[in-house]
């Protein structure tokens, strides 16, 4: 009998561990797939072109609530947008291009999915790109945004397709009334939607009075697409959340 009962407890002992190891196997299965799942990516579901329009003038250069300049902040704002976008399922969805203006226009970075950046040496403070600062003229940028996008929407034309333009400034836009005559009449279309930030730091605001903040302000809010896609920032992550918030607007994801 206990020949017998040895037996039958060396066999539930097998058993055991044979269980065991199949748990581990699946437990193991599960941890993978869900690895798999997390760097799992969408196929192209709908095209989103971001083109960033930013202010490379002097006034760029001065520093920002960080300590380093507003124009490095705005780099850093950038950088974590596009992180936010390589985050999503969608990405394969979103292109970025970005123009700097000051007196002249520079192209920063033509039309690329988001997967196509390095983010490690990219650069998107737009003081790089301006070799005459003594100016903040954005109509030219304009044109080359507005250029940009047309091209897009014809390439994607069959598609779910939109453009947001993203417009950060800090302060008076010295050829505002032909920005705001070519948005008004090239810039009108359901399809390209318009987002304006004003980066006011609290140096900039104490040299103005408030009336003339409040003219400043107008202005940007006029520029944008709807009151909904206009904010002030201070630092880099308020330009970042409200980048942010304006693309899933657009996109409706």
């Amino acid at each position: 009998m206990s020949n017998e009962i040895k037996k039958l407890n060396q066999t539930l002992q097998k058993q055991k561990k044979l269980g065991s190891s199949l748990s581990s196997k699946i437990l193991k299965n599960l941890e993978n797939a869900g690895a798999e799942l997390d760097e799992y990516e969408l196929p192209r579901m709908f095209n989103q072109l971001v083109i960033f329009v930013l202010d490379g003038s002097g006034s760029m250069t001065f520093n920002g609530e960080s300590g380093k300049s507003k124009g490095h902040e705005v780099h850093q704002a950038v950088i974590g947008v596009k992180k936010r976008l390589l985050q999503s399922k969608n990405k394969l969805s979103f292109d970025c291009a970005s123009i700097a203006f000051a007196r002249d226009t520079s192209i920063m970075h033509g039309v690329k999915n988001i997967k196509e950046y390095d983010l490690a040496t990219d650069l998107f403070n737009p003081c790089e790109f301006s070799d005459n600062k003594d100016a903040t003229m954005i109509e030219h940028a304009l044109e080359e945004a507005n250029s940009i996008a047309n091209e897009y929407l014809v390439r994607y034309k069959d598609q779910n397709t939109k453009v947001l333009i993203c417009i950060l400034g800090d302060g008076e836009i010295n050829d505002y009334n032909f920005a705001i005559d070519l948005k008004n009449n090239k810039l009108i279309n359901e399809k390209i939607i318009i987002a304006t930030i004003l980066f006011e730091t609290p140096d900039w605001i104490a040299d103005k009075d408030t009336s003339e903040l409040n003219a400043i302000r107008n202005n940007f809010i006029k520029l944008a697409s709807s009151g909904s896609f206009y904010a002030s920032a201070v630092d880099a992550e308020t330009i970042r959340a409200h980048m942010i918030q304006s693309i899933t607007k657009v996109s409706n994801i």
